[in-house]
Protein backbone atom coordinates (compact mmCIF):
# COMPACT_ATOMS: atom_id res chain seq x y z
CA UNK A 1 0.00 0.00 0.00
CA UNK A 2 0.92 3.62 -0.94
CA UNK A 3 2.38 5.19 1.82
CA UNK A 4 1.27 9.04 2.12
CA UNK A 5 3.48 12.02 3.42
CA UNK A 6 1.90 14.75 5.54
CA UNK A 7 3.55 17.94 3.94
CA UNK A 8 5.28 20.40 6.54
CA UNK A 9 3.35 23.63 6.23
CA UNK A 10 7.06 25.53 5.97
CA UNK A 11 8.27 22.26 3.37
CA UNK A 12 4.82 23.54 1.13
CA UNK A 13 5.65 26.90 1.20
CA UNK A 14 9.18 26.76 0.51
CA UNK A 15 8.03 24.00 -3.09
CA UNK A 16 5.42 26.98 -3.55
CA UNK A 17 8.00 29.49 -3.64
CA UNK A 18 10.76 27.98 -5.56
CA UNK A 19 8.07 27.11 -7.79
CA UNK A 20 7.49 31.14 -8.56
CA UNK A 21 11.22 31.47 -8.82
CA UNK A 22 11.44 28.96 -11.12
CA UNK A 23 8.65 29.52 -13.81
CA UNK A 24 5.81 31.98 -12.93
CA UNK A 25 8.59 35.01 -12.31
CA UNK A 26 10.44 34.62 -15.04
CA UNK A 27 7.50 34.62 -17.53
CA UNK A 28 6.12 37.84 -15.55
CA UNK A 29 9.62 39.39 -16.29
CA UNK A 30 9.16 38.21 -19.79
CA UNK A 31 5.63 39.53 -19.77
CA UNK A 32 7.22 42.95 -18.56
CA UNK A 33 9.46 43.48 -20.70
CA UNK A 34 7.57 43.04 -23.73
CA UNK A 35 5.02 45.80 -22.27
CA UNK A 36 7.89 47.79 -22.05
CA UNK A 37 8.76 47.56 -25.68
CA UNK A 38 5.67 48.38 -27.13
CA UNK A 39 4.23 51.93 -28.45
CA UNK A 40 1.27 52.95 -26.19
CA UNK A 41 -1.55 54.25 -27.84
CA UNK A 42 -2.63 56.69 -25.51
CA UNK A 43 0.49 58.91 -26.38
CA UNK A 44 1.52 58.26 -30.15
CA UNK A 45 0.36 57.04 -33.36
CA UNK A 46 2.09 53.94 -34.61
CA UNK A 47 4.53 54.25 -38.20
CA UNK A 48 3.36 54.72 -41.71
CA UNK A 49 2.81 50.80 -42.36
CA UNK A 50 1.01 49.96 -39.18
CA UNK A 51 -1.17 53.02 -39.60
CA UNK A 52 -2.41 51.17 -42.95
CA UNK A 53 -2.87 48.00 -41.48
CA UNK A 54 -4.92 49.88 -39.04
CA UNK A 55 -7.17 51.64 -41.26
CA UNK A 56 -7.11 48.33 -43.80
CA UNK A 57 -8.77 46.13 -40.23
CA UNK A 58 -10.90 48.99 -39.58
CA UNK A 59 -12.18 48.60 -43.08
CA UNK A 60 -12.39 44.98 -42.89
CA UNK A 61 -14.89 45.37 -40.17
CA UNK A 62 -17.39 47.25 -42.47
CA UNK A 63 -17.25 44.35 -45.22
CA UNK A 64 -14.13 45.89 -47.15
CA UNK A 65 -12.33 43.68 -49.02
CA UNK A 66 -7.91 44.22 -49.33
CA UNK A 67 -6.62 44.42 -52.27
CA UNK A 68 -9.77 45.13 -54.20
CA UNK A 69 -10.77 48.18 -52.53
CA UNK A 70 -7.41 49.37 -50.85
CA UNK A 71 -4.15 48.91 -51.80
CA UNK A 72 -1.22 47.62 -49.75
CA UNK A 73 1.51 45.15 -50.75
CA UNK A 74 1.97 43.22 -47.44
CA UNK A 75 0.19 39.98 -47.36
CA UNK A 76 -3.51 39.59 -45.96
CA UNK A 77 -3.07 37.95 -42.28
CA UNK A 78 -1.35 41.48 -41.07
CA UNK A 79 -4.51 43.22 -41.63
CA UNK A 80 -7.06 40.89 -40.54
CA UNK A 81 -4.84 40.64 -36.98
CA UNK A 82 -5.85 44.35 -36.74
CA UNK A 83 -9.49 43.44 -37.83
CA UNK A 84 -9.58 41.01 -34.63
CA UNK A 85 -7.69 43.32 -32.34
CA UNK A 86 -10.25 46.36 -33.25
CA UNK A 87 -12.99 44.25 -33.39
CA UNK A 88 -12.21 43.01 -29.29
CA UNK A 89 -11.51 46.77 -28.25
CA UNK A 90 -14.84 48.35 -29.88
CA UNK A 91 -12.33 49.85 -32.47
CA UNK A 92 -9.69 51.00 -30.23
CA UNK A 93 -5.66 50.65 -31.06
CA UNK A 94 -5.52 48.75 -27.38
CA UNK A 95 -7.03 45.97 -29.33
CA UNK A 96 -4.32 46.02 -31.57
CA UNK A 97 -2.24 46.17 -28.47
CA UNK A 98 -2.87 43.50 -26.75
CA UNK A 99 -2.49 41.17 -29.59
CA UNK A 100 1.05 42.61 -30.01
CA UNK A 101 2.18 41.75 -26.39
CA UNK A 102 0.46 38.01 -27.00
CA UNK A 103 2.77 37.46 -30.38
CA UNK A 104 5.82 39.04 -28.37
CA UNK A 105 5.47 37.43 -25.08
CA UNK A 106 4.29 33.75 -26.76
CA UNK A 107 7.21 34.02 -28.82
CA UNK A 108 9.65 34.83 -26.07
CA UNK A 109 8.25 32.41 -23.78
CA UNK A 110 8.80 29.97 -26.50
CA UNK A 111 12.06 30.91 -27.27
CA UNK A 112 13.07 30.89 -23.14
CA UNK A 113 11.68 27.62 -22.73
CA UNK A 114 13.81 25.94 -25.65
CA UNK A 115 16.80 27.74 -24.44
CA UNK A 116 16.20 26.30 -20.59
CA UNK A 117 15.65 22.66 -21.55
CA UNK A 118 18.49 22.61 -23.64
CA UNK A 119 20.90 24.77 -21.77
CA UNK A 120 19.39 25.74 -18.26
CA UNK A 121 18.42 29.06 -16.84
CA UNK A 122 20.54 31.58 -16.68
CA UNK A 123 21.00 31.30 -20.75
CA UNK A 124 17.56 30.93 -21.03
CA UNK A 125 17.23 34.83 -19.49
CA UNK A 126 20.15 35.92 -21.12
CA UNK A 127 18.84 35.43 -24.29
CA UNK A 128 15.57 36.29 -23.68
CA UNK A 129 17.09 39.81 -22.04
CA UNK A 130 19.14 39.95 -25.57
CA UNK A 131 16.01 39.29 -27.91
CA UNK A 132 14.02 41.81 -26.26
CA UNK A 133 16.49 44.40 -26.17
CA UNK A 134 16.70 43.57 -30.48
CA UNK A 135 12.77 43.66 -30.57
CA UNK A 136 13.15 46.68 -28.57
CA UNK A 137 15.50 48.24 -30.95
CA UNK A 138 14.05 47.83 -33.96
CA UNK A 139 9.99 47.71 -33.49
CA UNK A 140 9.65 51.11 -34.37
CA UNK A 141 6.46 51.84 -32.40
CA UNK A 142 5.26 48.20 -33.56
CA UNK A 143 2.42 46.49 -35.74
CA UNK A 144 4.60 45.24 -37.95
CA UNK A 145 4.16 41.91 -39.93
CA UNK A 146 7.79 41.22 -39.08
CA UNK A 147 6.70 41.65 -35.43
CA UNK A 148 3.90 38.83 -35.84
CA UNK A 149 5.88 36.61 -37.86
CA UNK A 150 8.55 36.08 -34.55
CA UNK A 151 5.57 33.98 -32.93
CA UNK A 152 5.13 31.41 -36.17
CA UNK A 153 9.32 31.52 -36.41
CA UNK A 154 9.47 30.62 -32.92
CA UNK A 155 6.74 27.57 -33.52
CA UNK A 156 9.03 26.51 -36.11
CA UNK A 157 11.99 25.98 -33.65
CA UNK A 158 9.76 24.39 -31.62
CA UNK A 159 8.38 21.34 -33.54
CA UNK A 160 11.46 21.30 -35.29
CA UNK A 161 13.00 20.20 -32.04
CA UNK A 162 9.80 18.11 -31.36
CA UNK A 163 10.15 16.48 -34.44
CA UNK A 164 13.69 15.07 -34.17
CA UNK A 165 13.36 13.70 -31.05
CA UNK A 166 10.03 11.62 -32.86
CA UNK A 167 10.84 11.67 -36.22
CA UNK A 168 8.26 8.91 -36.95
CA UNK A 169 5.80 11.56 -35.50
CA UNK A 170 4.43 13.87 -39.30
CA UNK A 171 2.06 15.92 -37.04
CA UNK A 172 5.01 18.22 -36.25
CA UNK A 173 6.63 18.84 -39.34
CA UNK A 174 2.61 19.56 -40.01
CA UNK A 175 2.80 22.25 -37.90
CA UNK A 176 6.02 23.78 -38.76
CA UNK A 177 4.34 23.71 -42.34
CA UNK A 178 1.07 25.60 -40.78
CA UNK A 179 3.82 28.09 -39.37
CA UNK A 180 5.24 28.64 -42.75
CA UNK A 181 1.97 28.79 -44.71
CA UNK A 182 1.05 32.07 -41.79
CA UNK A 183 4.40 33.33 -42.14
CA UNK A 184 4.11 33.73 -46.00
CA UNK A 185 0.35 35.47 -45.33
CA UNK A 186 1.84 38.03 -43.26
CA UNK A 187 4.96 38.37 -45.88
CA UNK A 188 6.58 36.15 -48.55
CA UNK A 189 9.89 37.21 -46.54
CA UNK A 190 9.24 36.37 -43.44
CA UNK A 191 10.52 32.91 -43.75
CA UNK A 192 13.84 32.19 -43.00
CA UNK A 193 13.45 29.96 -40.03
CA UNK A 194 10.57 27.44 -41.63
CA UNK A 195 13.67 27.66 -44.84
CA UNK A 196 16.05 26.70 -42.49
CA UNK A 197 14.21 24.13 -40.43
CA UNK A 198 13.34 22.39 -44.49
CA UNK A 199 17.44 22.58 -44.95
CA UNK A 200 18.06 21.16 -41.45
CA UNK A 201 16.01 18.21 -42.32
CA UNK A 202 17.96 17.90 -45.61
CA UNK A 203 21.53 17.88 -43.99
CA UNK A 204 20.39 15.59 -41.22
CA UNK A 205 18.92 13.35 -44.02
CA UNK A 206 22.79 13.49 -46.01
CA UNK A 207 24.34 12.10 -42.76
CA UNK A 208 21.64 9.63 -41.52
CA UNK A 209 20.58 8.61 -44.82
CA UNK A 210 17.16 8.35 -43.69
CA UNK A 211 15.59 9.74 -46.93
CA UNK A 212 12.26 8.12 -46.28
CA UNK A 213 11.67 10.07 -43.19
CA UNK A 214 13.15 13.29 -45.37
CA UNK A 215 10.61 13.12 -47.80
CA UNK A 216 7.40 12.52 -45.37
CA UNK A 217 8.82 15.90 -43.37
CA UNK A 218 8.61 17.30 -46.28
CA UNK A 219 5.38 16.60 -47.53
CA UNK A 220 3.87 17.45 -43.74
CA UNK A 221 5.17 20.28 -44.18
CA UNK A 222 4.05 20.93 -47.43
CA UNK A 223 0.48 20.21 -46.26
CA UNK A 224 0.94 22.69 -43.46
CA UNK A 225 1.39 24.94 -45.64
CA UNK A 226 -1.52 24.35 -47.78
CA UNK A 227 -3.78 23.87 -44.94
CA UNK A 228 -2.93 27.64 -44.06
CA UNK A 229 -2.55 29.22 -47.39
CA UNK A 230 -5.32 27.31 -49.34
CA UNK A 231 -8.53 28.91 -47.71
CA UNK A 232 -6.87 32.37 -47.81
CA UNK A 233 -6.92 31.94 -51.68
CA UNK A 234 -10.47 30.09 -52.13
CA UNK A 235 -11.73 33.61 -49.73
CA UNK A 236 -10.14 36.28 -51.77
CA UNK A 237 -11.28 34.02 -55.39
CA UNK A 238 -14.48 34.28 -54.06
CA UNK A 239 -14.10 37.54 -53.46
CA UNK A 240 -12.99 38.04 -56.98
CA UNK A 241 -9.55 39.74 -55.25
CA UNK A 242 -7.43 37.02 -56.13
CA UNK A 243 -5.45 38.29 -59.06
CA UNK A 244 -5.29 41.83 -57.66
CA UNK A 245 -3.88 39.77 -54.48
CA UNK A 246 -1.39 38.51 -56.30
CA UNK A 247 -0.66 41.43 -58.26
CA UNK A 248 -0.07 43.44 -55.11
CA UNK A 249 1.54 41.11 -53.36
CA UNK A 250 3.94 38.80 -55.46
CA UNK A 251 4.45 40.79 -58.75
CA UNK A 252 4.67 44.34 -57.11
CA UNK A 253 7.08 43.27 -54.43
CA UNK A 254 9.24 41.74 -57.31
CA UNK A 255 9.07 44.56 -59.45
CA UNK A 256 10.09 46.86 -56.57
CA UNK A 257 13.26 44.60 -54.85
CA UNK A 258 15.70 46.25 -55.61
CA UNK A 259 17.77 42.62 -56.53
CA UNK A 260 19.80 40.98 -54.47
CA UNK A 261 24.15 40.79 -54.94
CA UNK A 262 26.96 40.11 -51.93
CA UNK A 263 27.67 43.84 -51.78
CA UNK A 264 24.25 44.55 -51.47
CA UNK A 265 23.60 41.74 -48.44
CA UNK A 266 26.67 42.52 -46.48
CA UNK A 267 25.70 46.66 -46.93
CA UNK A 268 22.25 45.11 -44.96
CA UNK A 269 24.02 43.10 -42.54
CA UNK A 270 26.28 46.33 -41.97
CA UNK A 271 23.03 48.49 -41.49
CA UNK A 272 21.27 45.70 -39.47
CA UNK A 273 24.07 45.37 -36.84
CA UNK A 274 23.96 48.97 -36.24
CA UNK A 275 19.97 48.40 -36.01
CA UNK A 276 19.63 45.35 -33.68
CA UNK A 277 22.73 47.02 -31.59
CA UNK A 278 26.21 46.84 -31.95
CA UNK A 279 26.94 44.94 -29.11
CA UNK A 280 23.52 42.38 -29.72
CA UNK A 281 25.16 41.80 -32.99
CA UNK A 282 28.62 40.90 -31.98
CA UNK A 283 27.53 38.72 -29.24
CA UNK A 284 25.16 37.04 -31.75
CA UNK A 285 28.30 36.55 -34.06
CA UNK A 286 30.13 35.51 -31.35
CA UNK A 287 27.50 32.79 -30.96
CA UNK A 288 27.62 31.46 -34.42
CA UNK A 289 31.50 31.27 -34.29
CA UNK A 290 30.80 28.75 -31.48
CA UNK A 291 28.02 27.07 -32.77
CA UNK A 292 30.07 26.79 -36.44
CA UNK A 293 32.65 25.28 -34.02
CA UNK A 294 30.96 23.08 -31.83
CA UNK A 295 29.32 21.04 -34.77
CA UNK A 296 32.74 20.59 -36.94
CA UNK A 297 34.02 19.14 -33.89
CA UNK A 298 31.18 16.97 -32.82
CA UNK A 299 28.94 16.51 -35.33
CA UNK A 300 25.28 16.41 -35.61
CA UNK A 301 24.16 13.49 -33.08
CA UNK A 302 23.32 15.38 -30.30
CA UNK A 303 19.96 17.44 -30.35
CA UNK A 304 21.99 20.75 -28.99
CA UNK A 305 23.67 20.31 -32.82
CA UNK A 306 20.58 19.81 -34.22
CA UNK A 307 19.32 23.16 -32.78
CA UNK A 308 22.03 24.87 -33.71
CA UNK A 309 22.33 23.80 -37.24
CA UNK A 310 18.45 25.52 -38.22
CA UNK A 311 20.49 28.53 -36.06
CA UNK A 312 23.64 28.68 -38.53
CA UNK A 313 21.24 27.92 -41.64
CA UNK A 314 18.31 30.44 -40.49
CA UNK A 315 20.56 33.67 -40.29
CA UNK A 316 22.03 33.95 -43.34
CA UNK A 317 18.81 32.89 -45.31
CA UNK A 318 17.30 35.92 -42.72
CA UNK A 319 20.47 38.29 -43.78
CA UNK A 320 19.36 37.91 -47.38
CA UNK A 321 15.48 38.24 -47.53
CA UNK A 322 15.78 41.15 -45.53
CA UNK A 323 17.76 42.33 -47.76
CA UNK A 324 15.44 41.71 -50.99
CA UNK A 325 13.58 45.36 -51.15
CA UNK A 326 17.36 47.26 -51.13
CA UNK A 327 16.23 49.23 -48.21
CA UNK A 328 17.25 49.66 -44.71
CA UNK A 329 14.30 50.15 -42.77
CA UNK A 330 14.37 49.30 -39.07
CA UNK A 331 11.14 46.85 -39.17
CA UNK A 332 12.87 44.83 -41.98
CA UNK A 333 15.22 43.68 -39.23
CA UNK A 334 12.57 42.57 -37.03
CA UNK A 335 13.56 39.13 -38.46
CA UNK A 336 17.18 38.77 -36.89
CA UNK A 337 15.30 38.73 -33.00
CA UNK A 338 15.19 35.04 -32.73
CA UNK A 339 18.82 34.62 -33.97
CA UNK A 340 20.70 37.07 -31.95
CA UNK A 341 18.64 36.02 -28.91
CA UNK A 342 19.03 31.98 -29.01
CA UNK A 343 22.86 32.63 -30.05
CA UNK A 344 23.50 34.79 -27.55
CA UNK A 345 21.74 32.48 -25.22
CA UNK A 346 24.28 29.77 -26.31
CA UNK A 347 27.29 32.21 -25.99
CA UNK A 348 26.42 32.59 -22.38
CA UNK A 349 26.30 28.85 -22.13
CA UNK A 350 29.54 28.74 -23.57
CA UNK A 351 31.23 30.65 -21.26
CA UNK A 352 29.20 29.42 -18.09
CA UNK A 353 30.83 26.33 -18.87
CA UNK A 354 33.73 27.20 -18.94
CA UNK A 355 33.97 29.28 -15.64
CA UNK A 356 31.21 28.01 -14.01
CA UNK A 357 30.16 23.98 -13.53
CA UNK A 358 26.85 24.87 -11.58
CA UNK A 359 25.58 28.30 -12.94
CA UNK A 360 22.04 28.33 -12.14
CA UNK A 361 22.75 28.57 -8.91
CA UNK A 362 22.90 32.18 -9.78
CA UNK A 363 19.26 31.72 -11.60
CA UNK A 364 17.47 33.76 -8.86
CA UNK A 365 20.10 36.55 -8.36
CA UNK A 366 20.11 37.25 -12.60
CA UNK A 367 16.29 37.26 -12.63
CA UNK A 368 15.97 39.82 -9.55
CA UNK A 369 18.81 41.96 -11.48
CA UNK A 370 17.28 41.40 -15.34
CA UNK A 371 13.36 42.53 -13.18
CA UNK A 372 15.09 45.53 -11.84
CA UNK A 373 16.99 46.64 -15.22
CA UNK A 374 13.43 46.65 -17.01
CA UNK A 375 11.88 48.36 -14.07
CA UNK A 376 13.55 51.06 -13.11
CA UNK A 377 15.23 51.27 -17.08
CA UNK A 378 11.42 52.11 -18.50
CA UNK A 379 10.42 54.26 -15.88
CA UNK A 380 9.33 56.81 -18.92
CA UNK A 381 6.94 53.49 -19.91
CA UNK A 382 5.72 52.89 -16.43
CA UNK A 383 4.64 56.38 -15.89
CA UNK A 384 2.76 56.20 -19.26
CA UNK A 385 0.76 53.13 -18.42
CA UNK A 386 -0.12 54.76 -14.96
CA UNK A 387 -0.98 57.68 -16.36
CA UNK A 388 -3.81 55.47 -18.69
CA UNK A 389 -4.86 53.68 -15.86
CA UNK A 390 -5.11 56.55 -13.64
CA UNK A 391 -7.66 58.10 -16.39
CA UNK A 392 -9.40 54.91 -16.79
CA UNK A 393 -10.35 54.80 -12.91
CA UNK A 394 -11.41 58.97 -13.40
CA UNK A 395 -12.73 58.93 -16.70
CA UNK A 396 -13.90 55.75 -17.65
CA UNK A 397 -15.81 56.97 -20.80
CA UNK A 398 -13.81 59.24 -21.97
CA UNK A 399 -11.08 57.79 -25.30
CA UNK A 400 -7.57 56.19 -24.75
CA UNK A 401 -6.41 56.28 -27.84
CA UNK A 402 -3.92 59.47 -29.09
CA UNK A 403 -5.71 61.44 -31.81
CA UNK A 404 -3.38 65.43 -33.03
CA UNK A 405 -4.93 68.04 -33.87
CA UNK A 406 -5.68 67.39 -37.09
CA UNK A 407 -7.88 64.18 -36.57
CA UNK A 408 -9.27 66.41 -34.03
CA UNK A 409 -10.10 68.98 -37.01
CA UNK A 410 -10.92 66.29 -39.68
CA UNK A 411 -13.78 64.69 -37.07
CA UNK A 412 -15.10 68.52 -36.31
CA UNK A 413 -15.49 69.58 -39.52
CA UNK A 414 -16.88 66.86 -41.56
CA UNK A 415 -19.86 64.37 -40.92
CA UNK A 416 -18.86 60.64 -40.45
CA UNK A 417 -19.64 59.64 -44.05
CA UNK A 418 -17.70 62.64 -46.20
CA UNK A 419 -14.79 61.47 -47.50
CA UNK A 420 -10.71 62.60 -46.62
CA UNK A 421 -7.57 62.30 -48.50
CA UNK A 422 -4.40 62.51 -46.37
CA UNK A 423 -1.79 63.72 -49.29
CA UNK A 424 1.71 61.95 -47.90
CA UNK A 425 0.53 58.49 -47.43
CA UNK A 426 -0.68 58.77 -43.56
CA UNK A 427 -3.62 56.92 -43.51
CA UNK A 428 -3.17 56.72 -39.75
CA UNK A 429 -5.29 60.18 -39.99
CA UNK A 430 -8.24 58.25 -41.75
CA UNK A 431 -8.76 55.61 -39.22
CA UNK A 432 -7.86 57.71 -36.05
CA UNK A 433 -10.38 60.54 -37.46
CA UNK A 434 -12.79 57.75 -38.65
CA UNK A 435 -13.11 59.33 -42.53
CA UNK A 436 -12.59 56.98 -45.14
CA UNK A 437 -10.30 57.41 -48.09
CA UNK A 438 -12.27 58.37 -51.67
CA UNK A 439 -9.13 55.86 -53.13
CA UNK A 440 -8.02 52.65 -53.00
CA UNK A 441 -4.25 53.57 -54.39
CA UNK A 442 -3.21 55.46 -51.03
CA UNK A 443 0.59 56.15 -51.23
CA UNK A 444 -0.14 58.10 -54.34
CA UNK A 445 1.79 60.03 -55.66
CA UNK A 446 4.40 57.50 -55.51
CA UNK A 447 3.56 54.17 -57.57
CA UNK A 448 7.41 52.83 -56.68
CA UNK A 449 7.49 51.11 -60.02
CA UNK A 450 7.23 52.16 -63.73
CA UNK A 451 5.70 49.22 -64.93
CA UNK A 452 1.90 49.18 -66.41
CA UNK A 453 0.69 47.90 -63.02
CA UNK A 454 1.96 51.30 -61.21
CA UNK A 455 0.52 53.21 -64.24
CA UNK A 456 -2.87 51.25 -64.00
CA UNK A 457 -2.91 52.19 -59.75
CA UNK A 458 -1.99 56.00 -60.38
CA UNK A 459 -5.19 56.13 -63.19
CA UNK A 460 -7.10 54.79 -61.11
CA UNK A 461 -5.79 56.88 -57.81
CA UNK A 462 -7.19 59.71 -60.67
CA UNK A 463 -10.42 58.64 -61.81
CA UNK A 464 -11.90 57.53 -57.87
CA UNK A 465 -10.66 60.64 -56.87
CA UNK A 466 -12.12 62.90 -59.80
CA UNK A 467 -15.29 60.49 -59.53
CA UNK A 468 -15.82 60.74 -55.84
CA UNK A 469 -13.57 64.39 -54.66
CA UNK A 470 -12.96 63.99 -50.82
CA UNK A 471 -14.49 67.25 -48.98
CA UNK A 472 -11.07 67.70 -47.41
CA UNK A 473 -7.49 66.95 -48.34
CA UNK A 474 -4.97 66.93 -46.04
CA UNK A 475 -0.92 68.68 -46.81
CA UNK A 476 0.50 65.92 -44.38
CA UNK A 477 4.50 65.17 -46.37
CA UNK A 478 6.85 64.20 -42.66
CA UNK A 479 9.85 66.24 -42.95
CA UNK A 480 11.72 63.80 -43.87
CA UNK A 481 9.52 62.64 -47.14
CA UNK A 482 9.94 65.95 -48.44
CA UNK A 483 12.97 64.65 -50.98
CA UNK A 484 10.53 62.62 -52.31
CA UNK A 485 6.95 63.81 -52.24
CA UNK A 486 5.86 66.62 -54.27
CA UNK A 487 4.19 69.35 -51.78
CA UNK A 488 0.24 70.53 -53.00
CA UNK A 489 1.14 73.78 -52.64
CA UNK A 490 3.61 75.57 -56.00
CA UNK A 491 5.97 77.45 -54.02
CA UNK A 492 6.47 75.34 -51.45
CA UNK A 493 7.30 72.57 -54.51
CA UNK A 494 9.55 75.12 -56.08
CA UNK A 495 11.51 75.28 -52.83
CA UNK A 496 11.77 71.49 -52.12
CA UNK A 497 14.18 69.26 -54.75
CA UNK A 498 12.69 66.25 -55.36
CA UNK A 499 14.92 63.43 -56.56
CA UNK A 500 13.48 62.00 -59.40
CA UNK A 501 16.66 59.52 -59.44
CA UNK A 502 15.40 58.07 -56.44
CA UNK A 503 11.60 57.64 -56.48
CA UNK A 504 8.67 56.86 -58.96
CA UNK A 505 6.41 59.49 -59.45
CA UNK A 506 2.58 59.02 -61.23
CA UNK A 507 2.46 60.47 -64.71
CA UNK A 508 -0.36 61.72 -64.30
CA UNK A 509 0.34 64.17 -61.21
CA UNK A 510 0.40 67.56 -63.14
CA UNK A 511 -3.27 66.23 -63.57
CA UNK A 512 -3.49 65.46 -60.42
CA UNK A 513 -2.18 68.94 -58.91
CA UNK A 514 -4.33 70.74 -61.78
CA UNK A 515 -7.72 69.24 -60.76
CA UNK A 516 -6.80 69.79 -57.06
CA UNK A 517 -5.84 73.45 -57.90
CA UNK A 518 -9.02 73.59 -59.46
CA UNK A 519 -11.48 72.54 -57.39
CA UNK A 520 -9.92 73.02 -53.48
CA UNK A 521 -9.11 76.00 -51.39
CA UNK A 522 -6.81 76.21 -48.94
CA UNK A 523 -8.75 76.79 -45.57
CA UNK A 524 -6.34 76.30 -42.42
CA UNK A 525 -3.31 75.42 -41.46
CA UNK A 526 -2.99 72.41 -37.94
CA UNK A 527 0.39 71.74 -36.88
CA UNK A 528 2.50 73.08 -39.83
CA UNK A 529 -0.04 71.10 -42.16
CA UNK A 530 -2.27 72.35 -44.52
CA UNK A 531 -6.17 71.45 -45.11
CA UNK A 532 -7.63 72.09 -48.21
CA UNK A 533 -11.35 72.02 -48.79
CA UNK A 534 -13.64 71.05 -51.86
CA UNK A 535 -14.73 74.54 -53.40
CA UNK A 536 -18.39 73.07 -53.99
CA UNK A 537 -20.09 69.67 -53.85
CA UNK A 538 -19.97 68.83 -57.43
CA UNK A 539 -16.64 70.22 -58.72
Amino acid sequence: MKKWRLSVPGQTSLRIRSAVSARIAPLAWIGLAAAGILSNPAFSYPGRDAGIFLYIGSLILKGRIPYLEVWENKGPLVFYINALGLALSGGSRWGVWFLEFLFLFGAAVIGYIVLRQLMGTIPALGGAFVWMGVAGNTLQGGNYSEEYSLLFSMIAVCFFLKSLEQPRVGFYSLLIGFSLGLNILLRPNNVSMQAAAAGAYFILALVSREWLIFFKRAVWMGAGAAIAVVPVIVYFASRGALAEMINVVLVFNYQYSSGIDLPRVLASMKGAAFSIGMVYAAAAILGYGFSLAFILKKGLHALPAKFLLILLLGWPIEAVLSALSGRDYLHYFIGWTPYAGLLCGYLIYILLQKFDPVPDAYSSLVLIILIAVTLFGNMNVWRDYGAVLSRLWSSPNDGFDYRDPVALYIMENTAPGEKVFIWGFRPVINFVSGRESPVAFLPYPLIHVKTPLGYRWADQFYSQLTADPPVLIINMIETTERNRIPDLDTLVRKQNKIKYKDVVLARNLPDTFDFIKRNYIRVETIGGYDIYRLKTINP
